[in-house]
């Protein structure tokens, strides 16, 4: 597969990628699935990551697309380490609004999305409150069920109690507001 220059320049600065970028180019992906949204979600610099990712969304990347192993959008972001998270929490907001699976179980390597950002333990929860805050305002968000990882992310904090204190308090507050009656 030819991979186009928008995919390399996707992981440098907002300047070059524009200048290897046309709109024809955001729904492109891969043979596995990856696209050129989940690459300019690996940028190392958040300020780049959210410009590219935007204009990305901007000109109809799918948000909602996935690999073949069901990596998304938000797996990407959310694995992520370097953040600048108030500025990317309306990014995370617009991935799920425009349809990325906030529950898509990606198997042991990842589990859910919420599982790849709580096992990122460079950060505090007191850190990661802007997104948490995103992804605990959605109905949907499904932390009761166990993941390919072998457990939920109720579990998964309770494992992590440490460090992931809040974490467990917000699915604990969640599955009581959200629980089917």
């Amino acid at each position: 597969m030819v991979y186009p220059r928008a995919y390399f320049s996707a992981i440098t600065n907002e300047t070059e990628f524009l200048a290897d970028y046309e709109p024809s180019l955001a729904r492109w992906a891969d043979e596995d699935g990856s696209t050129l949204l989940m690459r300019a979600l690996r940028n190392a610099d958040p300020a780049s990551r959210v410009a590219i990712a935007t204009r990305l969304l901007d000109d109809g990347a799918d948000a909602a697309a996935a690999t073949e192993s069901h990596v998304n959008a938000l797996h990407v972001l959310l694995s992520a380490t370097a953040h600048d998270f108030t500025a990317e929490a309306p990014l995370l907001a617009r991935l799920i609004d425009e349809g990325a699976d906030i529950n898509a179980d990606s198997g042991s390597r990842w589990g859910t999305p919420l599982q790849t950002l709580s096992r990122t333990l460079k950060f505090s929860d007191e850190t990661l409150a802007p997104f948490y805050d995103v992804l605990f305002a959605r109905p949907g968000l499904d932390v009761t069920t166990p993941s390919s990882v072998g457990r939920s992310v109720t579990e998964s904090a309770q494992a992590a109690i440490r460090r992931r204190a809040d974490l467990l308090a917000r699915c604990h507050a969640h599955t009581r507001t959200h629980a089917p009656r």
